[in-house]
């Protein structure tokens, strides 16, 4: 095969499969987003339910916080809480693959997080309002 047409070929397939995992992405983005206002953003959402939401809301700020216009405070805010929320999930211990139960500074950390999931669902419900 020509050399010219055989790098031409890849750089039109290298474009589809970027542009499509990048749609993906996008996708992924806003359903998650949407998800977790509704459960962060409701007040008539249980605290039980933002609990076990904890986890789906601690993975979508480390994957998506660039992407989130929070104010500045907020954001460094939310960054803290991550860092600690992921040392003490290092730190648990587990026994046949199950962590141990209790301990207060998870709870206490699970409750910030909480708030500050709140707080984001509300920003983001007066930023959109405003525009």
């Amino acid at each position: 095969m020509n050399p010219t047409i055989f790098f031409g070929c890849l750089v039109v397939l290298s474009g589809c499969l970027l542009g499509g995992v990048n749609a993906q992405s996008d996708d992924e983005f806003t359903t998650e987003k949407q998800r977790l206002l509704q459960v962060y953003g409701d007040s008539s959402v249980d605290e039980a339910t933002r609990y076990r939401n904890v986890g789906d809301l601690v993975t979508f700020l480390d994957k998506y916080s660039t992407r989130l216009s929070l104010s500045p405070g907020l954001q460094q805010r939310a960054q803290d809480l991550l860092r600690r929320y992921k040392e003490e999930e290092s730190r648990d211990l587990t026994v046949d693959g199950v962590p141990a139960q209790g301990g207060f500074w998870k709870s206490l950390l699970k409750l910030l997080i909480v708030q500050v999931g709140v707080e984001i669902a509300s920003e983001g419900f007066k930023r959109a309002t405003k525009s």
